[in-house]
């Protein structure tokens, strides 16, 4: 998912650390730099490092790592001090290739759990693209989303009980095309048996939670908005496994997995 993968490759170059952070700790030990990495995160990661040709020669890397929560991989990436221009900006695109996700491959999880519609008890709204959906709905990381024509200003509410794992909620801006999917302001959720719910489109500090809280189903979380990728106001509700991928899911009360676009679904 391109914008997940993005939003983790940045988090990697920070030094700082904080609860939204892959925090980095360098050593220098016989004129190399050793880079380990810890997943100071609330939900699990998995890196794969691929050395660049121009590099293999003199770096070193440790090519895969599953991190649980608070796991470290060690010796991420060593590096010749002659080679490094200043240790406290290594920027991890000039030696390696990368890809990192969150979640755990191959991890089973509760196919027949009923999941809360993600908007308030009482309210109705329609259902703007389903499962499948031609205009966005058509990729691994995307089949099986729902958009909801949520308002902006309206309450989000968890689906699902589960703890915040990441929040963003400084953006501002969305425009039609794909080049603004990284301007989404969005909450993610990971769940007991390790699936992820996502929020997205989120209101300009629209989030009432933070990362690392425990939320209950039903619970407010977020306000509705229209940020990113985006030609309406609108819920962008998305459940995944490991590596980005999108899973099927079922609501309380529906009988059928794919609600119908353009149907009004009221939350009783």
């Amino acid at each position: 998912m391109k914008h997940l993968i993005l939003t983790l490759a940045i988090l990697l170059f920070i030094q700082n650390t904080n609860a939204q952070e892959i925090k980095r700790i360098q050593a220098i030990q016989n004129d190399s730099l050793y880079i380990d990495l810890t997943n100071s995160l609330f939900a699990p990661i998995e890196i794969q490092f691929t050395v660049l040709d121009s590099t293999k020669s003199f770096v070193k890397c440790n090519p895969y790592g599953l991190l649980k929560v608070g796991d470290t991989l060690k010796r991420a990436l060593v590096i010749p001090l002659e080679k490094v221009e200043d240790t406290g900006k290594v920027n991890f695109r000039t030696y390696l290739d990368y890809n990192i996700t969150f979640g755990v491959p191959n991890e089973t999880y509760d196919t027949d759990f009923k999941y809360e519609l993600p908007f308030q008890k009482g309210k109705r709204y329609k259902v703007i693209q389903s499962f499948g959906g031609k205009f966005s709905h058509n990729k691994s990381h995307s089949k099986y989303a729902i958009d909801f024509g949520l308002p902006i200003g309206d309450t989000i509410t968890a689906a699902r009980r589960g703890k915040v794992y990441f929040v963003k909620e400084d953006s501002k801006e969305h425009c039609r095309t794909i080049k603004c999917i990284d301007m989404a302001n969005k909450i993610y959720i990971i769940h007991d048996d390790g699936t992820m719910a996502h929020y997205v489109h989120l209101d300009f500090e629209g989030a009432l939670v933070e990362v690392g809280d425990t939320v209950e189903a039903n619970q407010p979380i977020g306000i509705s908005g229209m940020t990113g990728f985006t030609t309406i106001p609108h819920l962008h509700f998305v459940l995944y496994k490991a590596r980005s991928v999108s899973i099927p899911f079922t609501f309380k009360g529906i009988k059928h997995k794919k609600l119908k676009q353009g149907k009004y679904y009221r939350n009783n």
